[in-house]
């Protein structure tokens, strides 16, 4: 998997190339941060745990490894992601949820899950080489 930077400097072109086409801030968020989740929930979970929050220091431990295996698989986000649709779905059919809200937490999630798959074909393609690069 490649270093913070690559990914981060990959989320922001495709923070801005969505930014373009869509003109809507919150979608590059989304994208953005879609890129930076896999890693930040790896490295901090495990850094709050272990109790530093140096990427330097984190130990690749039985919880580390865990959530590595967990969050690099796209099977997982799919589900999550429709677990969290059939909830806000649930929540549209009691009237919690307008039906444009229920559009743009659909298309939210739909742009969060860009960045994770641009994420994790990124880790496939680029072999790290240290915690930045």
């Amino acid at each position: 998997m490649p270093g913070a930077i690559p990914h981060i400097a990959v989320g922001l072109l495709s923070a801005a190339l969505v930014h373009r086409k869509h003109m809507r801030l919150e979608f590059s968020i989304a994208v953005f941060l879609g890129n930076l989740l896999p890693d930040a929930i790896r490295q901090g979970i495990s850094a709050i745990t272990q109790g530093t929050l140096d990427v330097l220091h984190v130990k690749q431990d039985r919880l580390f490894n865990f959530l590595s295996a967990t969050t690099n698989s796209p099977a997982n986000w799919f589900t999550l992601g429709f677990f969290l649709l059939l909830l806000i779905t649930f929540f549209y059919h009691y009237h919690v949820i307008k039906k444009k809200k229920l559009w743009e937490y659909e298309e939210l999630y739909i742009f969060l899950l860009l960045g994770i798959i641009t994420h994790l074909i990124m880790d496939a393609l680029i072999i790290e080489k240290g915690p930045w690069f």
